[in-house]
């Protein structure tokens, strides 16, 4: 699983960057020292909130992100991020009866809200504007490729829970794409730890069933842990 995963990072490398570029996302990867001053990569780790658009009476979902960056240092001002989360937490949770993909097995659960859980492999090619070492925006377009799909249905009652989960892979497209935005903050006057909050906005209908439309949307706050510098 690990194995294709970093074989895919590295395809990507290939075709979106430039050679100093995909060379920095190698060595983060293979954990080699970069030497180039103007390549930084690190380490990610985020809160991240989610939820889908058009979907009824839900309230988001709360995980955990965990990827790595790659920046290059291009012109004055200007900056090339790589940004991979390779867990990614979307869907959303107590959604309507209404929305579900199919009819549970146990009629008890008929009618009941539930909570769609999804995993992805995303990445992002930015370009960041830096106005001071410290403090920059970025706008990119974002890929993710989802890793699972499920559907849990729970009913609680004094004595013991109960739920169903339905693998709703099948009911949504492998791929979503879509723009990022993220605003940073570098501690140590741009040389320390980053401070992270972006925001990826679908524009894909990740459903199947084209009876129904639906976007992922996701909020993530994050810090970014520089690694390999000399």
């Amino acid at each position: 699983m690990i194995k294709w995963k970093y074989g895919l990072l590295l395809i990507v490398a290939s075709i979106f960057c430039s050679e100093s570029k995909g060379q920095a996302l190698i060595a983060l990867l293979l954990g080699n020292k970069v030497k180039n001053d103007k390549i930084h990569v690190g380490i990610y780790l985020g809160a991240s909130t989610s939820w889908i658009a058009n979907a009824p009476g839900q309230t988001p979902r709360i995980g955990f992100a965990i990827g790595a960056y790659t920046t290059y240092a291009w012109k004055e001002n200007w900056e090339i991020a790589i940004d991979i989360v390779m867990k990614s937490p979307k869907g959303g949770k107590k959604l309507g009866y209404g929305d579900s993909f199919t009819v549970p097995t146990d009629s008890i659960f008929h009618g009941e809200e539930f909570n769609r859980l999804q995993t992805y492999l995303s990445f992002a090619p930015l370009i960041r504007y830096k106005w001071n070492p410290s403090w920059g925006l970025a706008l990119g377009p974002y890929f993710a490729a989802r890793i699972k799909s499920k559907d849990v249905y729970t009913i609680h009652d004094d004595k013991v829970d109960q739920s169903y989960t339905y693998n709703s892979k099948s009911d949504t497209h492998l791929v979503d794409v879509g723009l990022s935005f993220d605003m940073q903050y570098v501690l140590m006057k741009g040389k320390g730890i980053r401070i992270n909050a972006g925001f990826n906005l679908g524009l894909t209908n990740f459903y199947k069933d084209k009876a129904k439309t639906a976007y992922q949307r996701q909020v993530l706050l994050g810090v970014g842990i520089p690694i390999g510098q000399k």
